[in-house]
């Protein structure tokens, strides 16, 4: 409990920090990295790894009071999903590659080079000899994609979202809906649907808001304590390793953070440029971050989180499928391993 304890403050000093400096992506940003940084230093943090599905649910209402059905029509639609495929298959053989050439096994390659579904990528990662590898290489790919996107909104490459409602609800109401979405997102969870509580907070809280005939906004606090939360528990999923070794994960986290970010943002410029949608909202749908961190963006730069949740959604879908069989091509390449 005090490690927890910790941990939560620790994350609360850091974007409460973040938001005193005006840095957007406050919270998250300045949550997550003070808690790296405490990790490097060789403090004790951790957060329970079952708060997750309480902040998705929040996330999910978040998204949910502002949702915006007008999506693209079908063929537009059609033309975007098969964009994400492409940045897929570009994205996934160039980070095994690159992860291969350093030194990593085909299997670690495999979960290694996955662009995003950290969650579901460091689950079958255990199945590893090793699997802080692929853990690391994914964290560091979600914290070099946000602070990527905050430089962005610093150099004022993209529009803040400005507020989009008056209307609040009460603290009462707000935490009815997070509760009603955490429920839902159980039941979903066992049906095996992806971001199943995202997922259950955005119904519950867009019927409230079609109910409500308008656009509305969480009691105030709720993003940024779940942001917080967010950001500690990614920042405390690095582990303190020897300094050479965990230079070189860095490096190799970094590499493949690089290399698929520029396709995906290959392939948005492409399908924005097709479609005439902002380059900026294709690359937050493609981007090979953590679905969370990727929607809150979207939420904080106004750049169409409906868009941005129904491509990570689906990407997500599509690596649970193949991340199996990626799995077990590597071991077949590696009979002796």
């Amino acid at each position: 409990m005090i490690i927890w304890l910790r941990t939560a403050l620790l994350g609360a000093a850091g974007g409460g920090l973040a938001h005193w400096a005006g840095f957007p992506s406050d919270w998250l940003l300045g949550a997550m990295l003070v808690v790296a940084g405490a990790v490097l230093l060789g403090w004790e943090v951790a957060l329970p790894q079952r708060l997750l599905p309480t902040i998705q649910a929040c996330l999910g209402v978040a998204v949910g009071l502002r949702l915006d059905l007008h999506l693209p029509g079908p063929a537009s639609l059609l033309i975007s999903v098969a964009g994400l495929l492409l940045c897929l298959a570009t994205q996934i053989p160039l980070g095994q590659y690159l992860l291969h050439r350093l030194g990593w096994s085909r299997q670690e390659a495999a979960m290694g080079s996955s662009p995003g579904a950290l969650s579901v990528m460091a689950a079958l990662a255990t199945q590893l000899d090793n699997p802080i590898r692929v853990i690391l290489s994914q964290t560091v790919r979600v914290i070099a994609l946000v602070a990527t996107v905050s430089t962005a909104m610093v150099l004022e490459w993209v529009p803040l979202a400005p507020t989009p409602a008056s209307l609040t609800l009460s603290a009462p109401a707000t935490l009815a809906l997070v509760a009603l979405a955490w429920g839902g997102g159980q039941l979903l969870d066992r049906l095996r649907v992806p971001a199943s509580h995202i997922l259950s907070g955005v119904f519950v809280a867009g019927s409230c808001a079609a109910w409500l005939g308008e656009a509305v906004l969480p009691v105030a606090g709720l993003i940024p304590v779940s942001m917080i939360l967010l950001g500690a528990l990614m920042g405390s999923r690095l582990r303190p390793l020897p300094a050479r070794e965990m230079a070189g994960l860095l490096v190799a986290g970094l590499l493949v953070s690089l290399s698929s970010s520029l396709v995906s943002l290959l392939w948005a410029g492409l399908v924005g440029w097709w479609l005439e949608l902002p380059v900026f909202q294709v690359w937050l749908a493609y981007a090979p971050g953590a679905v969370e961190a990727m929607i809150y963006l979207a939420l904080v730069t106004g750049l169409e989180p409906s868009w941005v949740i129904f491509h990570h959604v689906l990407r997500i879908v599509l690596l649970g499928v193949i991340a199996g069989w990626l799995m077990r091509r590597a071991a077949v390449s590696e009979p002796g391993k």
